[in-house]
């Protein structure tokens, strides 16, 4: 069994304590960019962006302990040259974004912002004039950009009242007979560290990316990571709004803690 963790900027407090060794496992950790449903096995844990738990609901549950829990504001930003709301029509390029970052971006974009999506665009040439760019990470918390920014987990929450909730940890139904809790306190141990030298992580991030660092705190210090029973809504409502049109699925696992005591079987998916 393997404990794997989609790297990006805001699952850095798991990712950058197991990558410098500050805690030691007995379990493998896989670091990988753009974790997708296809790099997990059966037996693994994997914190992974919450579309790809769609596509697991019939070999994966969801366990509550380790999750990416963006409050208010977040990691994924808008940019326009305009309004948004002077915008009816556009082309929305990509920009080096996650695939939760590019559901919360569908989902808003129509309901919210009022903008016809044209088409979503990957590697197609974005430039700062484009009419609508999406961005995550260190490039989404620049301010010092021409145009208007939109920090989408803020529309998200004004939307919906409801955080932003980008990554789950899926644990492999066939490991749930073994010892798989060894897994799953490898990520809690791991982000456990990372909080606890937070301003370790924060330095490495700037280091590593010119990321804003003013920025950086805003976005951390309201970042949770475990899911609260009412943080189950708003993961649900993501997948349900943001993946039309999509790969992705419209459900999500069955939930660990609820397997039993519900009498739901792991692989129905849980709207």
């Amino acid at each position: 069994m393997t404990v794997l963790i989609d790297n990006t900027m805001a699952t850095a407090f798991m990712s950058v304590p197991a990558r410098e060794g500050w805690v030691e496992t007995a379990t493998p950790v896989k670091i990988a960019q753009g974790l997708r449903a296809g790099d997990i096995g059966e037996d693994d844990v994997a914190l992974l962006p919450v579309p790809e738990a769609t596509l697991l609901t019939g070999t994966h549950v969801i366990d509550r302990s380790v999750a990416v829990i963006q409050d208010g504001v977040g990691f994924v930003a808008m940019r326009t040259l305009v309004r948004p709301d002077e915008i009816d029509r556009a082309e929305i390029h990509l920009r080096e974004v996650g695939v939760s970052g590019e559901v919360l971006a569908r989902a808003l974009m129509a309901p919210y912002f009022g903008i016809e999506a044209t088409a979503y665009l990957r590697g197609a040439p974005a430039t700062d004039q484009s009419d609508v760019i999406v961005e995550e990470g260190a490039a989404a918390l620049a301010s010092a950009v021409p145009g208007h920014r939109e920090d989408l987990a803020r529309s998200w929450f004004i939307w919906t009242g409801k955080p932003f909730v980008s990554h789950v940890t899926v644990v492999g139904v066939r490991a749930l007979a073994t010892n798989v809790d060894e897994q799953v306190d490898t990520l809690r141990a791991l982000q456990a560290a990372g909080w606890e030298r937070r301003r370790d992580v924060r330095r490495i991030l700037r280091e590593e990316t010119g990321v804003d660092a003013d920025a950086l705190v805003t976005v951390t210090n309201r970042m949770r990571f475990s899911l609260e029973p009412d943080d189950q809504e708003p993961a649900r409502l993501l997948v349900e709004r943001g993946t039309r049109g999509t790969e992705f699925g419209r459900s999500l696992p069955a939930w660990r803690d609820q397997i039993g005591a519900s009498g739901t079987q792991a692989g129905a998916g849980h709207d």
